[in-house]
Parts: C-alpha cells; structure tokens; sequence
C-alpha cells in the first residue's frame, strides 16, 4: 500500500520520522510481501565473521564466518520458518558487523503478529546464541545487534534481483573500500567554487586543468546537442574531467556514457550525504577507481524532493566555475 492509497483508505499517516531505522508508517507489516532486512552488530563489532581473499587474480573476497555466524546460518535463520510458518528466508549475507536478509510473508500474519515480531523473535534466537558461544553467565543486558532496524518493500519488477545482486557483491565492495578509505570518506566543509561542500570520492579531480561543464540547455539544437556531446566525451577521452549536475535526460545519458567509458567526472547533488555513506552500482566501482567526485553544498535530507528550479541554476552555475578553475 502507497502513501496515497494509505490516506484514501482512512489510514492515518504521521510525518516521516528521520532515521535509516524506521518503518514505513502506512504499510501494514502483518500482511504478505517481500522484504530485505538489514540488522548491524552493536558498536559495529566484527562479531559475525571476518573479510578474506583479494580482488588480484581470480580469488574473490569473502566472508569466513565465526562460529557465531555459522550459528546464525545453519541454526537461528531456520527458527524463523519453524515459529512463522507463513515467513521465508530466501536469502542471507552475513558480513562481519551486519547481516541482510530477504524474507517473504507469503500470507497475512494474522492479528498480533507482523514483521516485527519475526525480527524481534531472530535477534533473541541470535542473542542466546552469542551468550552461549563466549560462555557468558548471563545474556548480554544489551544484545548482539544495535536497536531497531532497516527494511526495505519489494515495489516493483526488478528490484529482487538488484536486491540479490547487491547482497553477492557485499564482500567485495568491502574490500575495495578497505583499500580505498578515502575514497569513501565523506569530507565536510570543504570550499569548492567558492563555497563549502560535502563531498565524497576523488577530491584531486578538482585539480585537473581539462574540465568541462557538462549543461544540455532546452533552448539547444539538436544539432547543438549533438556537438556538445561529442566535446564533452573528447574532454574524457583525452583525460579530462566532465563536471555536471546531471538534471536534464540529455545530461544524464552524457553522464552514463562517461562512466561506461572510465573517464573522470564530478557529480553535483542536490542531496548531502549521511554519516555512513557509499555510492550504489557502477558509481561505486567509478569512486574506487578514483574517478567519481561527488560534491553536495547543501546538508543531507531524508525527504525525496523534487529539485526546485532555483537549485538547478545554482548547481550548473557551480558547474561552470568548477570547469573554469573557480
């Protein structure tokens, strides 16, 4: 159920509460759906396991799990079928200091019962067996994962598989950002083009002299278009950087081209980013290979806005002082 159909149907919807932890308020989490999960161990300790191989040759990083995370795998994720018959795990990545499942309801709960109590249920399943493993006296007063957490709803055609895809690839988007801290990094208050910005990737591609604002004006041609683009692409071809707020369709699709071809870019949000924070997709493989800056000079929001005209103008604005050396 959407926000929308939620009000239409006479469901009250408070204001969204600001945290990565919280639920969808007008989605009724007793009923059938599919969900991934996201539990972080407490202080973000290593608990469950720990990050092995490399990305040279052909040995893939991976997680060797402790004996905790054996537990959780072979013992406490099966509870969950045992005590909600109605719930499915269909998959599971454990990480060092968190851990992803897909679950899916695949009927309505039934009144008293919901999501939460199967979360609920786990991390308690979870938490005796952390007691038991270290040979504690008495189970830990604050348990194995940190309070509350994240979940996304399976909304539309494709995003299971992203899901999956993401939960394959954990491993080694660990490891690259192991080896590349500060790539990942988010900076604050650093002045670019006159003002102060977050920012996060490749700072230095600020210093390269060959940049070019990457800006597709309505008033242009087609012809017109056709040309710039061509300029654009040449300024990356020749190890240039193409710097862009990527608003418009025509901007987005020379951004796309650009990092399918491995040239630099500096990426201007409109969005700031959150304390813990890495790119998604290809963006995250571009800012481990040192070609992605993302710059924001404006603080992080949880909202999804749509970007006003005025803020437009001002980031292609930064654009252009940005590829002039501003």
């Amino acid at each position: 159920m959407t926000r929308e159909e939620a009000i239409a149907a006479g469901v009250e919807v408070y204001e969204t509460q600001h945290s990565m932890k919280r639920r969808t308020p007008w989605h009724d989490y007793s009923r059938k759906g599919t969900y991934m999960l996201t539990l972080v161990v407490k202080e973000r300790m290593a608990l469950l396991g720990a990050l092995k191989g490399c990305l040279e040759g052909e040995v893939a990083p991976y997680v060797e799990y402790s004996a905790l995370g054996r537990a959780i795998i072979k013992e406490e994720q099966k509870k969950i079928n045992r005590h909600y018959p109605q719930v499915e795990v269909w998959k599971l990545c454990i990480m060092p200091d968190h851990l992803h499942m897909i679950v899916r309801v695949n009927e309505d709960m039934g009144e008293g019962k919901n999501l939460g109590n199967v979360v609920a249920g786990f991390k308690s399943g979870c938490n005796v067996a952390y007691w038991k493993l270290f040979n504690m006296n008495e189970p830990p007063r604050q348990g194995l994962f940190e309070t509350g957490y994240c979940d996304k709803i399976l909304m539309h055609e494709g995003q299971l598989d992203n899901w999956k895809s993401y939960l394959d690839d954990n491993p080694r988007r660990l490891m690259m950002k192991r080896q590349n801290p500060e790539l990942f990094t988010v900076l604050t208050g650093m002045e670019v083009a006159g003002e102060q910005c977050q920012v996060v990737g490749n700072r230095f591609l600020l210093n390269i002299p060959d940049k070019m604002a990457v800006i597709a004006h309505r008033r242009y041609t087609d012809e017109e278009n056709a040309r710039l683009r061509e300029e654009w692409l040449a300024c990356g071809e020749r190890g240039g950087v193409l710097v862009s707020a990527a608003i418009s369709p025509k901007e987005k699709a020379v951004l796309r081209e650009a990092m399918n071809r491995g040239y630099g870019i500096i990426l201007l949000r409109e969005n700031g980013f959150p304390k813990i924070y890495k790119p998604s997709g290809e963006a995250f493989d571009a800012c481990a290979r040192g070609l992605l800056l993302q710059i924001s000079p404006w603080e992080f929001h949880y909202e999804k806005r749509v970007i006003t005209r005025a803020q437009c103008l001002h980031l292609n604005a930064m654009a252009e002082r940005i590829a002039g050396g501003g």
